[in-house]
């Protein structure tokens, strides 16, 4: 029972951990926390349904569109709207992005209804049974998926020009320019690919669960407290939050009460910041 239990702390970790892996690059890039990230994630999971339900596209084929789509929206937030706040308070910037959310939310519901729909899962519903213990292949594949981007996005911030670059921009948009760096150009981009991640996260995670307006705000919170758990900023330290999110969630609703997964995220962010702002694997900046 412990291991089923574990495995599904592990999964649930890994969830947010994609989550986060998005929330963490666009923070990494461009030092903006995207409060909609959400619902970038809900659009990802709407998209699939209706290239796939709607116009009756290859599944694989939907998934590609779907991650255009939205990564094309993660680019016109910015271009159009954030691009203007750029040297403004974060405050604002967080207000704006908190604004998305309703907005997002009201246009899915003019378009599609506020009713439950469904996505097929991308590796078929049969579940795997390996010593008493049970996963499907979807869960697998947001294993596997989550692993993959946070060991690439790594690599690149740690080890390639172009990822220094991303740092650098991040810190100083004034030096940046002056070695010319297309800012708005390279924020455009960094907003596109946070989305694309958001989008694919919803994908890979709506057939587990309902996809509806909602569906992102419960696991944006959850994410954002996997980030601040792991370190702001910080990809590794995002998967490893993710996983620890997961595993005491799970642990706490089985041992202890179901009341409590649901408040555990929140305790999470209040007990790090107190004890260690920065985080399990965040730096601390002089």
């Amino acid at each position: 029972m412990f291991a089923q239990i574990l495995l599904s702390g592990i999964v649930s970790g890994y969830i947010y951990s994609l989550f986060g892996i998005g929330l963490a690059v666009l923070y990494r890039g461009t030092t903006i926390l995207n409060f909609s990230q959400g619902e970038l994630f809900m659009l990802g999971a709407y998209s699939a349904f209706t290239f796939t339900n709607l116009i009756h596209l290859n599944y694989p084929v939907a998934i590609l569109l779907s991650i255009v789509a939205v990564s094309v929206v993660g680019g016109f937030i910015f271009k159009y709207i954030l691009k203007r706040l750029l040297n403004a308070p974060h405050i604002n910037q967080v207000l704006v992005t908190n604004g998305l959310i309703f907005v997002f939310q009201g246009v899915v519901r003019f378009f599609w209804g506020s009713e439950i729909l469904f996505i097929p899962p991308l590796l078929g519903h049969k579940p795997i049974m390996f010593k008493g213990i049970m996963i499907t292949p979807q869960e697998i594949a947001i294993l596997v998926v989550a692993s993959i981007f946070a060991v690439v996005f790594t690599l690149v911030f740690l080890f390639t020009k172009a990822g220094k670059l991303m740092q650098a921009a991040s810190q100083s948009l004034r030096g940046a320019a002056l070695i010319g760096i297309n800012v708005i150009n390279f924020h455009t981009v960094m907003w596109a690919v946070g989305a694309g991640i958001a989008a694919l996260a919803g994908i890979l995670v709506g057939p587990l669960i309902s996809v509806m307006p909602e569906m992102g705000g419960d696991i944006m919170i959850k994410a954002f407290a996997a980030m601040t758990l792991g370190g702001f900023g910080s990809i590794p330290g995002a998967l490893l939050g993710g996983l620890l999110m997961g595993i005491i969630e799970n642990t706490t609703a089985f041992y202890i009460s179901t009341t409590l997964r649901e408040i555990s995220a929140f305790f999470i962010i209040i007990v790090v910041l107190i004890i260690k702002p920065t985080g399990i694997m965040g730096v601390k900046i002089r």
